[in-house]
Order: structure tokens, then C-alpha cells, then sequence
């Protein structure tokens, strides 16, 4: 097959569905206005999933049993999540700016982590004790 497959034949389009589904869920309200389709299209979808408003439209439309029947993982999940928080509650601008610190910070903690024991496998908790500390020195009022 050259190029691209069309989409039905692809066999990661349940996922993808999956998780443009989950998406427009977390960002989209009802009664707020603010909180439409479009905008998560707009500022996440697209972005991430490259597909045409058309395709999102049919992907919305799905059936509600393929997020049973394709689940994934929490740091895929996480992955989608975070920056569908970031475009519901921040501007485009803010939300960047975040992203950029929460990229430093955890950049900076892993950093810290392998500079003191250079072949230790990190866990969970030690990342987690790591990213307080340099969220703390980053930030203006004092993580603590």
C-alpha cells in the first residue's frame, strides 16, 4: 500500500476514536457555551490527531462500546487529559506557558534524580519528591 491507508482499514482507528471521544467529553458542557465541540476540535484535535472536522464529527458519533472494548493505558490517557484541562480552563497562551514550566520542572527532576544516583530506577514516589522540589524553587509563591 503506498501513502496512506483510508481510514476504516486502519487498524489504530479504534484508538484513535477512542481517544478523540474521551477528549471531547472531559472539555465539552452542556450549558456552557464556551465549552463547545468546535473549540476542542479547534485547539486539541486537530493538533494532535491531524483529522478533518469531518472525520471528528463521525468519530464523535461512534459507538459508546469501543471505549470499553479499546482501553487505554493512564499515561495515554493522562497524555490527552492534561491538555484538554489546559484548553478548557486557560487561554491558549497561559496553557502553553504552563506546559513549558511542568516540561522544565519534570525535565529538571529527572536530572536531579540520575546526578545523585546515576543507576537507580525511578519510581513513582521519587519523581514525585523530585518534581515538588523543583516546582518549589520555580515557583514565585513557594510550592510547599
Amino acid at each position: 500500500m503506498n501513502g496512506f491507508e483510508k481510514d476504516n482499514e486502519n487498524f489504530y482507528r479504534p484508538y484513535r476514536v477512542v481517544s478523540v471521544k474521551k477528549i471531547d467529553r472531559w472539555f465539552f458542557e452542556k450549558h456552557d457555551h464556551r465549552r463547545t465541540h468546535a473549540k476542542i476540535y479547534e485547539t486539541v484535535i486537530r493538533p494532535k490527531f491531524g483529522i478533518c472536522e469531518n472525520t471528528f464529527l463521525d468519530y464523535r458519533h461512534e459507538s459508546d462500546e469501543l471505549l470499553e472494548l479499546f482501553r487505554q493505558s493512564v499515561n495515554v490517557e493522562f497524555s490527552m487529559w492534561l491538555p484538554t484541562m489546559e484548553a478548557k480552563y486557560m487561554s491558549p497562551v497561559e496553557a502553553d506557558r504552563f506546559s513549558l514550566m511542568l516540561w522544565d520542572a519534570f525535565d529538571s527532576a529527572f536530572k536531579c534524580i540520575l546526578k545523585e544516583e546515576p543507576a537507580c530506577r525511578i519510581n513513582a514516589e521519587k519523581l514525585l519528591k523530585y518534581l515538588i522540589i523543583c516546582l518549589g524553587e520555580k515557583s514565585p509563591v513557594g510550592v510547599r
